[in-house]
């Protein structure tokens, strides 16, 4: 904010990725923008990391093709959602080992964008050749485009619901072993 030149009076609402991405670190920011959003009677405006990844994708890059953000899951799994050149999704996200992405990707023309394009490459490429570009935008979110893309949003009412965190999967927990761990 002081980099900015303003005050937390000047904002009208404080952005967050919802996810999907790690458990704590989704919990984590969302907690952090609700703290800050009640700190300064703001409200708090949730955008997935598709959403935001999808909107640095250059336009003349979409242009007459589906947007397929691939961000890494870890555990050798993709979480994807599929835009179109309006950047509309055309679906809801899913998680999915990279094997399993060229059957279930849209047909015609595609651009790749995210952090995980490299897992879903070497398939694509053998089965799309031509019809794939990969997108020279930024492969993870970026916090200017996250500011513009919430300026470009409705202000949600007073008692609206805080966002609510993206899971596409369960968490990773390992339990303690009977008579290990804390007692």
């Amino acid at each position: 904010m002081a980099e900015a030149g303003l005050d937390y009076a000047a904002l009208e609402a404080i952005a967050v990725t919802v996810g999907p991405g790690g458990f704590t670190g989704v919990r984590i920011g969302l907690a952090t923008a609700r703290g800050l959003a009640l700190a300064c009677a703001k409200p708090v405006l949730g955008i997935s990391n598709f959403e935001a990844v999808a909107a640095s994708v250059a336009e003349d890059e979409r242009r007459d093709r589906s947007v397929a953000v691939l961000l890494d899951a870890k555990r050798s799994d993709l979480y994807v959602q599929v835009f179109d050149d309006a950047l509309r999704p055309l679906g809801e996200p899913w998680c999915l080992k990279p094997r399993d992405l060229a059957r279930h990707l849209p047909g015609g023309p595609l651009v790749l964008a995210g952090d995980a394009v490299e897992q879903g490459l070497e398939d694509l490429t053998a089965t799309r050749g031509a019809d794939l570009t990969i997108a020279s935008a930024p492969r993870q979110v970026d916090a200017g485009r996250l500011a513009e893309l919430a300026a470009g949003l409705t202000l949600p009412p007073a008692d609206a619901a805080p966002p609510m965190p993206l899971y596409l999967r369960s968490p990773d927990v390992t339990q303690p072993k009977h008579g290990r761990g804390m007692r």
